[in-house]
């Protein structure tokens, strides 16, 4: 009898440490979740915040406006009159935001405060806030002359009457918020990007008969091309302004679109343009880019998605030629919605499914790791080699499907365009998902280009491995929890920062590696040459996320990572609220 009641007591003992198992992990897994809930709505109510015009001080108008002294709101247009002290209206004050709102420099919108004078000239502008890249932003407000060069002009002059100069070396930046500035005092700016208008000369390159350029009523910009008998042959267009915002490796490209009389495009042409000059001038001497859409009609290139087609772009010059290619779409489709009545409504880009053999490819990739973490595969060593080098190759520097805090917050406060890209999506599953119901690290151990050069350096430097101190061990371990912490505040846009520099793996997409993701690479291989895995185990935040919701036996006791998660979960929500 003794023996049955311990035989129950034990059993009853193990179904609640197998519930309290359950529980504790559900919440670990809940704490993750809750972060990513908080930082969606934390970005869906920065957005609309983003797009209200700045409280205007009356400290800020007396700058360029001495005799200031009171602010009304303006019921017929944005912004406030500016009142003397005995009640006369001397001027307006106006921010940009919200109505410039799309009208982007190099990565985001600008606010720039406006103060205009009773003349209706300019007395001074002011940049408030920004959210484009903070190096080019300090270098427009560090210009002695960029700001000055407003003071005096008129509306009218900013429509094209006077020529105002960008900032060397933040160009676009300083274009935008001229355009924004034009943009808020109700002129239709001219295109500061690119001014120079089609001439009949470049057209006559692509169909020689061109002799003359007659502006269409609409769409706006558009050409109709005749011959020396005055007879249309086809229509000229280019795609700036409509596509200004669509950029390549480093900037946008104005290109010229000639359509022949049949209503079907004959061929493209670079023209200007704000990216690398080595691409651009690659593009430029290819001889199969200006046809790549030969054949197309406006509807056709109205629709047009680069990730559907077959164009890959130009050998050396992808991005800077599929940008180009793509923006002749972007601006077909602007022209389109002009010329029907009523536009037709865009199809959801989270509603176009793109499989290519890419994703193919990284499914295949994720299906063989998973053979590899759940067989004897995965201690053969002629397997962690060989198949180390095929995701350091593929899944790092050719397809970039690499899990990083920077992609994990973005999709976090955005929805995933997951029909653009199966595969990366398919790694996030397979990331949480695999470690979420079984003991396997299926990503760390098998599918991280990072972990896999470093699983390699492991094999290679065995001799030359060193034993951590053992006061040293606990100050290691807690730099990805500071790092996750630097994160939070970054997310919830408490500190500026750029997460993609907390990591190395932008150093594996050389395109967009900075040298803090490069020194970071190069310093954690390194590292792990002396400590087996040293980056993965004491440098990665990614990995420790995703490590917190692995299940093993063991993990039915509440541990320092579980208090340290439950910490972060509340400097979030503190972040949130404030």
């Amino acid at each position: 009898m003794t023996d049955e009641l311990e035989l129950t007591s034990a059993t009853s003992r193990k179904r609640r440490l197998t519930g309290w198992h359950f529980l504790l992990h559900g919440y670990r897994f809940a704490v993750i979740v809750a972060v990513a809930v908080l930082v969606r709505w934390h970005v869906a109510g920065e957005e609309p915040h983003h797009q209200q015009p700045a409280v205007i001080a009356l400290t800020q108008v007396q700058a360029y406006l001495p005799a200031a002294s009171a602010l009304m709101a303006a019921t017929d247009r944005d912004g406030a009159y500016v009142e003397d002290a005995k009640g006369k209206r001397i001027g307006w004050a106006v921010t940009t935001l919200p109505v410039a709102q799309k009208v982007i420099g190099f990565s985001g919108p600008t606010n720039t405060l406006v103060v205009v004078d009773s003349k209706n000239m300019i007395r001074g502008i002011e940049i408030l806030s920004s959210k484009d890249t903070p190096e080019h932003v300090a270098a427009v407000r560090e210009s002695p002359t960029f700001t000055q060069q407003f003071v005096g002009k008129t509306p009218d002059d900013l429509a094209g009457k006077a020529k105002l100069d960008a900032v060397s070396g933040a160009t676009l930046t300083s274009l935008a918020i001229i355009e924004s500035v034009a943009k808020v005092l109700g002129t239709d700016p001219p295109n500061y990007r690119f001014p120079q208008e089609i001439t009949v000369e470049e057209v006559a390159e692509i169909l020689p008969e061109a002799r003359s350029l007659v502006p269409k009523k609409s769409p706006r910009g558009w050409f109709d091309i005749h011959n020396a008998e005055g007879q249309s042959i086809g229509t000229a267009w280019r795609t700036s302004p409509a596509a200004d915002n669509h950029v390549g490796y480093q900037g946008p490209t104005d290109v010229l679109v000639v359509m022949q009389a049949d209503g079907t495009l004959k061929a493209v042409a670079l023209r200007s343009s704000y990216d690398n000059e080595p691409y651009v001038r690659y593009v430029r001497e290819d001889w199969s880019f200006p046809e790549y859409l030969a054949g197309y009609d406006l509807e056709q290139l109205a629709q047009f998605d680069i990730q559907e087609s077959e164009v890959e772009g130009v050998s050396g010059a992808t991005m800077t030629s599929q940008a180009a290619t793509q923006a002749v779409g972007i601006a077909a489709a602007q022209a389109k919605q002009t010329v029907d009545s009523p536009p037709e409504s865009a199809k959801p880009l989270a509603t176009t499914i793109t499989f290519g053999w890419r994703d193919a490819a990284t499914l295949g990739v994720i299906a063989i790791a998973m053979a590899i973490a759940f067989t004897n595969l995965r201690g053969k060593k002629w397997v962690q080699f060989g198949f180390g080098a095929i995701v350091i190759a593929y899944l790092g520097f050719f397809a970039g499907d690499i899990l990083s805090m920077a992609l994990l917050v973005g999709w976090a406060g955005h929805p995933i365009a997951w029909g653009k890209c199966i595969g990366l999506v398919a790694v996030g599953i397979a990331a949480f998902a695999v470690p979420l119901f079984s003991k396997k690290q299926v990503y760390c151990n098998h599918l991280c280009p990072h972990g896999a050069a470093q699983m390699m350096i492991l094999r290679v430097t065995k001799k030359w491995h060193w034993a951590i101190p053992k006061k040293l061990r606990p100050v290691l371990a807690a730099i990805p929890a500071v790092l996750l912490a630097v994160v939070i505040l970054i997310a919830f846009s408490v500190i500026d920062g750029n997460l993609a520099a907390l990591e190395p793996f932008d150093a594996y997409v050389p395109s967009i590696a900075g040298w803090a993701s490069l020194s970071i690479a190069a310093g954690g291989l390194v590292f792990s040459a002396f400590v087996p895995m040293g980056f993965c185990r004491y440098g990665c935040p990614t990995g420790a996320v995703i490590s917190h919701v692995r299940w093993n036996a063991s993990a039915d006791q509440w541990t320092l990572r579980d208090s340290v998660a439950t910490l972060l979960l509340g400097l979030a929500v503190i972040c949130f609220w404030l």
